[in-house]
């Protein structure tokens, strides 16, 4: 035979004499223990004028980065074919300088674009774009700085966010053309790609080169003239997929002090 087990005592919905939900004496409300804590009312503040927040800006608006180094004109020209400029360390410093202090535009405005969209690539695609070709185009609100070392060496004399000449441009078949590398990955699927990005931004920002004690002039020079020709294939390309080309620089730094990170030999 199988033993029932023991029935379990029914419960009473209300608490026993004793206890009470009840946290009122005499049916007034309870002391708050924090009698310190000032009381606010929930009205709106007409005292000092912030009765409402400032309104944010639109979601959707085009919020474009401004920067000393553009519009370029104005400054000594190393080359003109493609065009070099120059500029000396002080307009180096302000131009990084202010554009530290510029807004990040929304990133709705930047990616997909930032992930890599090349047209081989169906799966990232299909998971970004989908039939929205407008969210390939390069967007119009970026405009960075983009720093790079002549000769790649980034061990020594390294401004802070340098990179090499090779994380942007393609490998050199002749001395006449230059394209920046063709990066977004043409198969797999990945919703980041941080390997990518300095590229990416190198294609929409104006592009500083320097060099160390080491790094002859001439050398200094080939590097910028090679991305100065890199800038103007970009510009083309996108105009042949009918997209709208910002204008973008490429400049040397002069008058750097030897100690604190040269430019050239003397």
């Amino acid at each position: 035979m199988v033993a029932r087990a023991p029935a379990i005592p029914g419960r009473t919905s209300t608490p026993p004499p004793h206890l009470t939900l009840n946290t009122s004496s005499r049916g007034t409300p309870a002391a708050v223990p924090n009698k310190h804590i000032p009381i606010c009312s929930p009205g709106t503040r007409t005292d000092t004028g912030l009765d409402t927040p400032p309104a944010s800006p639109p979601k959707d608006s085009l919020l474009e980065t401004s920067s000393l180094l553009h519009p370029a004109e104005h400054l000594p020209r190393t080359e003109s074919d493609p065009t070099v400029y120059q500029i000396d360390a002080e307009t180096f410093v302000a131009a990084l300088d202010h554009m530290a202090t510029q807004p990040l535009p929304d990133p709705k405005q930047v990616f997909p674009w930032m992930h890599g969209l090349h047209t081989d690539n169906q799966i990232q695609l299909a998971f970004f774009v989908a039939r929205r070709k407008a969210l390939r185009r390069t967007p119009r609100c970026i405009r960075g700085i983009t720093v790079v070392k002549a000769g790649g060496d980034l061990t020594c004399s390294k401004l802070k966010g340098a990179i090499s000449p090779d994380e942007i441009l393609s490998p050199r078949t002749d001395t006449e053309s230059s394209d920046f590398l063709d990066i977004d990955p043409r198969d797999g699927f990945s919703v980041r790609n941080f390997q990518i990005q300095a590229c990416k931004m190198a294609t929409c920002s104006d592009i500083v080169v320097y060099g160390d004690a080491t790094t002859p002039k001439a050398k200094v020079l080939s590097t910028a003239t090679r991305i100065a020709k890199a800038q103007k294939a970009w510009s083309q390309k996108q105009k042949s997929n009918d997209e709208d080309a910002q204008p973008f620089s490429t400049f040397i730094v002069t008058g750097m002090s030897h100690d604190a990170c040269p430019c050239y030999p003397e």
